[in-house]
């Protein structure tokens, strides 16, 4: 009897797909080959294999026992009596950051991803390392990761270009939080930083500001691109208004961000109104443009692309575009949960009317 073999529009889950049919057909009475055979018989990657193994040990229909083969699991085995053993899909995490140093926004999401996943039984693994976002190339760290750590999917937070290009080229199952970048095609979850930008200029347009700056770190990520090609948006379509404004970068230091400011302060055009990616750099700005007698809004207008609650506790209080935590946990919730999914989904923030504009 033949049997189909994986199709590419969504590898793992055909994986998944032509595993079970082959199981239920009894191909495999008792244990599956080793994972070399499959993959070469195939033409699929080990992470592949393993992504579809795992999904089918969370519903009872293999078990998986490190050092031995995957036994294929009776009807008696896959019941309900079996959902205790049969429940660990395993969603890893992968961060340049720890989470102790992470903004507060994204600890929220990530508690609230951890939540969604346990509600169902499933873990959520961080992992914590530049060895894989820190260089240009991140291939050994990533495959000596992805291979020793059986994971379903892959989160990936502030993850670069070339890591996502890694995850794309072996068909990985993944979800970037953020931004992919151009010719990519991964899914995603990130706030619409584009609509942001582009809203932003308008409002500070509306507000009476003819000079207005974006003040933004070099970027590295997909999601500061988006960002400076909306703010580019939102200066063509307020030029009519005689708006005019710029994108000024910074090296992403306190020192770098304090000297960029003072390059702006001390210009000709100084600009009336500042947009400024990072909660934290708001801050910085804003302490730097009150020591120096400025008043907000009167001398500079402020208004932050990103949302921490902290901000309400500054005096003035920042304007700044705000997302629900639970919203955007939910998002990658559903796409970690459908392996091979494409498509990004955004989600568009709510401005938040403060006094710094």
């Amino acid at each position: 009897m033949p049997f189909s073999i994986p199709q590419r529009s969504s590898l793992v889950s055909e994986t998944i797909r032509a595993l079970r049919e082959a199981i239920a057909a009894g191909r495999w009475q008792d244990e599956l080959p080793g994972e070399r055979r499959l993959c070469e018989e195939w033409h699929i990657s080990r992470p592949t294999l393993r992504a579809a193994l795992n999904a089918l040990a969370a519903e009872g229909v293999v078990a998986i026992s490190q050092g031995k083969p995957t036994r294929v699991c009776t009807p008696a085995e896959a019941g309900p009596q079996n959902k205790s053993t049969a429940q660990s899909l395993t969603v890893g995490l992968l961060s340049p950051e720890p989470l102790h140093a992470m903004p507060p926004f994204a600890l929220l999401w990530v508690d609230e991803l951890r939540s969604q996943l346990a509600s169902e039984g499933h873990l959520l693994q961080v992992h914590v390392g530049r060895a894989w976002s820190g260089g240009k190339n991140p291939a050994r760290a990533l495959q000596t990761l992805t291979t020793t750590v059986p994971a379903t999917a892959w989160v990936l937070y502030r993850s670069t270009e070339a890591m996502q290009q890694w995850f794309e080229q072996r068909q990985i199952p993944c979800v970037v939080v953020g931004s992919v970048f151009p010719s990519l095609n991964l899914p995603s979850v990130d706030r619409d930083y584009r609509a942001v930008c582009r809203h932003a200029v308008g409002l500070m347009a509306a507000r009476g500001h003819q000079r207005v700056c974006m003040l933004i770190q070099e970027p590295h990520y997909a999601g500061d691109l988006a960002s400076e090609a909306g703010f580019e948006e939102g200066l063509r379509s307020a030029a009519s208004r005689g708006v005019s404004g710029y994108i000024q970068r910074h090296d992403g230091s306190r020192e770098g961000l304090m000297k960029t400011l003072e390059r702006l302060l001390n210009s000709r055009q100084r600009p009336q109104a500042l947009l400024v990616a990072r909660s934290s750099c708001i801050l910085t700005v804003c302490t730097a443009l009150l020591q120096r007698g400025l008043r907000i809004p009167q001398d500079m207008a402020l208004v932050c692309r990103d949302e921490d609650s902290f901000l309400d506790e500054t005096s003035p209080q920042i304007a700044r575009y705000s997302v629900s935590a639970s919203l955007f946990a939910k998002r990658i919730f559903r796409l970690v949960r459908q392996p091979g999914t494409k498509g990004d989904s955004k989600v568009m923030p709510e401005f938040i009317k403060r006094e710094s504009l």
